[in-house]
């Protein structure tokens, strides 16, 4: 497999257990470019299996979707950083001031600790949302354009990317 195709390939690490996820890496490793990490397996296995995967040589995705107030997000961004992974994300409706103090904390953590920095990409709006998931939560936009306003957004406060449906792919280039 060409690299440049290799490295844009992720793998979803979305088992029970670290021992299943151990088989899929080892498995995979040579034919991915990353390894998604999300809440199922996080929770199961914790920064262990993170540690681990990095320790065998591949990168990691923490898909944790990080929402909350500015100061945690930041710290869990630097935490994050110090884990040692490639890319991790959050949710754009958390706000600038909470995207803004990640991607800070982020470079500061890599700076100071002699770390690689890792990219933090911005949420807009989950996949399974639909307009009448949005309207529930008070949100009276349509996707396209909460989509559209959440990238824009993200760019300004410093996100290195955002997590759309492929469905969105011309919307957000369009916007950024």
């Amino acid at each position: 497999m060409r690299e440049s195709a290799k490295n844009k390939l992720i793998v979803a690490l979305d088992v029970s257990t670290a021992h299943q996820a151990r088989e899929l890496v080892q498995t995979l490793r040579g034919v991915v470019g990353m390894f998604k990490i999300g809440s199922q397996l996080f929770t199961g296995a914790g920064p262990d299996i993170v540690r681990e995967i990095i320790k065998s040589g591949s990168r990691v995705f923490l898909d944790l979707k990080f929402h909350d107030i500015p100061s945690t997000v930041a710290a869990a961004g630097a935490e994050a950083t110090r884990l040692g992974v490639s890319l991790f994300n959050l949710h754009a409706a958390g706000g600038s001031e909470m995207m803004r103090r990640t991607a800070a904390a982020v470079s500061r953590t890599a700076d100071a600790e002699g770390l690689t920095r890792p990219s933090v990409i911005a949420v807009t709006v989950l996949t399974s949302a639909a307009a009448a998931t949005l309207s529930e939560i008070g949100i009276s936009f349509s996707t396209a354009d909460q989509v559209r306003s959440l990238s824009l957004l993200a760019e300004a406060s410093g996100m290195d990317g955002v997590v759309a449906s492929p469905r969105e792919i011309a919307l957000v280039r369009s916007a950024i």
